[in-house]
């Protein structure tokens, strides 16, 4: 009995000793996870400033274009997702009409590719190729490492941020309310806001669930 109950104060003991170890590990492991989350990008905050080229390998700062007063909009764009292409098809277009009719409106409409190098929506000759065919002159800007995507929570194409002059997020979400990949919905949420923040108004709803493909990352 006395060598069970020594066994039994042993096994205790044991236990008090592995249990901090335990819990610190389950702490580091909750710390690791939560800082490897980026915080999400919130109506008003200060966006990140990045660098990227275009097709033609040439560079477009961001800080550029709002220093020069202009308010960006960005579509995180992939030539091959169906909800990208129900928006630039012949009986649709709807992202080229909508740049073209904020084009004198200091207004500037930049697209970004976060496809990862090796996934063929990746492909420069590809997003040439379709540039072309759907009549898109302004850039389509390449972040083939994520880098840009991952900073700007974007997880869908198409997933649309406007920007303003002061470079702080005045609207993230859907272009639109139809989530489905066969036609354009009735109500256009960028058309929305460009127009309320033109006109000098806050924007009224400046926060919408994207729809889409998953951003093709690393």
């Amino acid at each position: 009995m006395k060598a069970r109950n020594r066994f039994a104060i042993l096994a205790i003991a044991a236990t008090a000793i592995a249990a901090p170890a335990v819990m610190m590990g389950a702490a580091n492991l909750n710390t690791t996870t939560e800082a490897a989350a980026a915080a999400p990008l919130g109506i008003g905050d200060t966006v990140p400033n990045f660098t990227l080229v275009d097709l033609n390998d040439n560079s477009h700062t961001l800080t550029d274009y709002t220093s020069a007063g202009k308010t960006v909009v960005l579509e995180w764009y992939s030539p091959d997702c169906p909800f990208v292409r129900k928006h630039y098809r012949k009986d649709t277009g709807t992202m080229t009409k909508l740049e073209a009719q904020f084009a004198d409106d200091d207004v500037v409409w930049l697209r970004i590719n976060s496809g990862h190098g090796a996934h063929p929506s990746a492909d420069i000759e590809h997003n040439k190729d379709y540039a072309k065919k759907w009549n898109i002159t302004s850039p389509i800007l390449m972040d083939t490492s994520g880098s840009v995507g991952k900073k700007y929570g974007a997880k869908r194409t198409p997933d649309m941020y406007i920007i303003t002059p002061d470079q702080t997020l005045a609207y993230h979400g859907a272009i639109d309310n139809r989530s489905d990949a066969a036609a354009p919905g009735d109500v256009n949420y960028v058309e929305n806001a460009l127009n309320e923040l033109i006109a000098g108004q806050p924007v009224s709803k400046a926060s919408t669930k994207p729809y889409g493909c998953g951003v093709k990352y690393d």
